[in-house]
């Protein structure tokens, strides 16, 4: 774990996004192309190639799911419905209206999309959190029709636990695509895959370069990178909570980015030894290994306001106050995806029961992007429905405006209400 001292050499370090992978742009771009001309046989083709034997089907059936959901282990049913109940308070919570003033003539319309795609990773891990995180939002939103698809080879199904958190969501349909090629036939539609308007959910750098290049042709929720937590400690702080806060996310990938930044030398050297005894635990000690020598970072600075400043400048997609009061800094917290403060909000709460989405800005997009939420689903069409009284205590100053910038035509569409108006 690489140790820097002070606030400028922190920044130095850690600030910036990552950049993008060039060689999958190039790869997603031709998946795209061939999707796009040759539909269903070219998922067929591209996934059979990727996973070495071709995909028995696209879509996974209603009978297959409601078995998936009548197997499931009775605790695990019961933790996804909990999980869905808690996201859909938090969104419902979170849900904005259509509103109107009566006075100004003017509002806002609010109105959800018709057709989201949400794409949830297989990887090494069945996200069965994934598809709570991503269908549900969409659901409390209004889409009409939410689709779900997955990666599972051949003719095997996607994981009983992802079919039974489908169910259990209410995804309308899903498919069993994975890759740049799910994302394809999601922006332009195959025979079996429906164009949406919306694609959200990460994945991994095939996916997110196919978002990229798609944005425009479709609506994207965010390109989303590898995992990221920065956990601020202080004297306070417990080295075991802060190690397994770290180690949680660097179990998910090799580049998965764990970052400490504590005012106590003493409690960071405590939780670089804990992050190493529980590491040896980790049935996934592997991949949290690589993750934590190549990409994990300790910093010490002399304040916790100089910790958010760090904070903010890496913009992280999880941000943990582990230290005993963390009320007093939560203001100061201006760029972070998703914030856990104080040392029992642990990070693994939020991603599965705590309510809002885990599907967060990664790679220093905080700085401008939100964790995924009831807004992504949602259009908001402003309404102007003025009265000839109203429209006369305004027009002059648009007919103003407009002979200032040279638009002629746009006054003359002003003046000639207000001489109709007045008679003349």
């Amino acid at each position: 774990m690489k140790r820097v001292t002070g606030l400028s050499e922190a920044l130095g370090l850690l600030s910036g996004s990552q950049p993008n992978d060039e060689e999958a742009d190039r790869v997603a771009a031709r998946i795209i192309d061939d999707v796009r001309r040759n539909g269903d046989a070219a998922v067929n083709r591209i996934s059979g190639e990727l996973d070495g034997e071709p995909l028995g089907f696209l879509e996974v059936s209603r009978t297959d799911i409601d078995a998936a959901l009548v197997a499931i282990p009775t605790e695990t049913r019961e933790a996804l419905e909990t999980a869905a109940e808690r996201v859909r308070t938090f969104q419902l919570a979170a849900m904005p209206k259509s509103w109107h003033d009566d006075d100004r003539h003017y509002g806002e319309l609010v109105t959800p999309a018709k057709r989201v795609g949400a794409y949830v990773p297989g990887g090494t891990a069945p996200l069965a959190s994934t598809v709570i995180m991503t269908v549900v939002p969409a659901r409390v939103a209004g889409v009409d029709e939410v689709y779900l698809t997955t990666p599972a080879a051949g003719d095997a199904l996607p994981h009983p636990a992802v079919l039974a958190a489908a169910a259990i969501s209410g995804a309308d349909r899903v498919f069993k695509v994975g890759g740049a090629q799910a994302i394809a036939a999601f922006a332009y539609g195959t025979e079996t895959v429906p164009a949406v308007d919306l694609i959200v959910g990460p994945g991994n750098v095939w996916v997110t370069a196919a978002k990229r290049q798609l944005f425009g042709r479709v609506g994207i929720d965010g390109l989303y990178g590898p995992t990221e937590t920065l956990v601020v400690a202080d004297e306070t702080s417990d080295p075991e909570f802060c190690a397994s806060d770290l180690l949680a996310q660097a179990e998910h990938d090799v580049r998965a980015r764990p970052i400490l930044v504590s005012t106590s030398p003493e409690i960071a050297d405590a939780v670089e030894a804990a992050l190493m005894r529980q590491l040896a635990d980790l049935p996934r000690n592997a991949i949290a290994g690589e993750a934590v020598e190549t990409n994990a970072v300790s910093v010490i600075v002399d304040s916790v306001e100089e910790a958010i400043e760090v904070a903010n400048a890496v913009a992280p997609e999880h941000l943990c106050l582990a230290i005993t009061d963390p009320a007093p800094y939560i203001s100061l917290v201006r760029s972070a995806g998703g914030l856990f403060a104080g040392e029992y909000s642990a990070e693994v709460i939020g991603d599965y029961v705590a309510g809002p989405s885990h599907v967060m800005p990664t790679g220093g997009t905080a700085r401008f992007a939100s964790a995924l939420n009831v807004r992504h689903f949602l259009r908001f069409t402003p309404v102007v429905d003025l009265d000839s009284a109203g429209f006369m205590e305004i027009a002059q100053q648009a007919a103003v405006l407009a002979r200032a910038e040279g638009l002629h035509g746009h006054a003359n569409a002003a003046e000639l209400r207000m001489k109709r108006l007045i008679g003349e």
